[in-house]
């Protein structure tokens, strides 16, 4: 399968060559993982409160009250912490490739603040596969790609 490139660079600092993320239900603005750290939305998450039932299971209660997640960084893979909070190690309970970010700055198109990104992963004519229907040669081409 031929991958279209041509115009496959962020639209803030024109870099190429590096994984790009797309807004979820857009085309453009591409944005490279540096780019979106510098744009990263302040997100909240539900607090949970948890408990150990069992050897290997864990029950969580909502406590009703929002904390502030950290900064994230995009790791070589692409993703970032969930937005979920913690599970209960303190860890994240998981990874997410979509980025939350504020694209104000950048286009008009998106003046209400934080806006989710997926992977940019551009088909034979250079539009994007639909986020749920990338063929597994396009995602590990992304895959390879530098995050950074």
């Amino acid at each position: 399968m031929k991958i279209n490139t041509e115009n496959y660079q962020c639209c803030v600092c024109g870099k190429r060559n590096v994984k790009l993320w797309r807004p979820y239900m857009d085309s453009a603005p591409l944005i490279c993982a540096k780019c979106a750290e510098k744009r990263q939305t302040p997100w909240q998450y539900d607090e949970v409160i948890w408990q150990k039932e069992g050897e290997d299971r864990y029950v969580g209660t909502f406590t009703k009250k929002k904390l502030a997640l950290p900064k994230w960084e995009v790791d070589e893979k692409g993703n970032v912490p969930s937005y979920l909070g913690p599970g209960p190690d303190g860890e994240n309970r998981e990874k997410t490739d979509q980025l939350i970010v504020d694209l104000s700055d950048v286009s008009k198109s998106y003046r209400s603040g934080s806006t989710t990104m997926i992977p940019a992963c551009p088909d034979e004519s250079g539009d994007f596969w639909n986020y749920t229907c990338v063929p597994k040669e396009v995602c590990k081409w992304w895959e390879k790609l530098p995050t950074k």
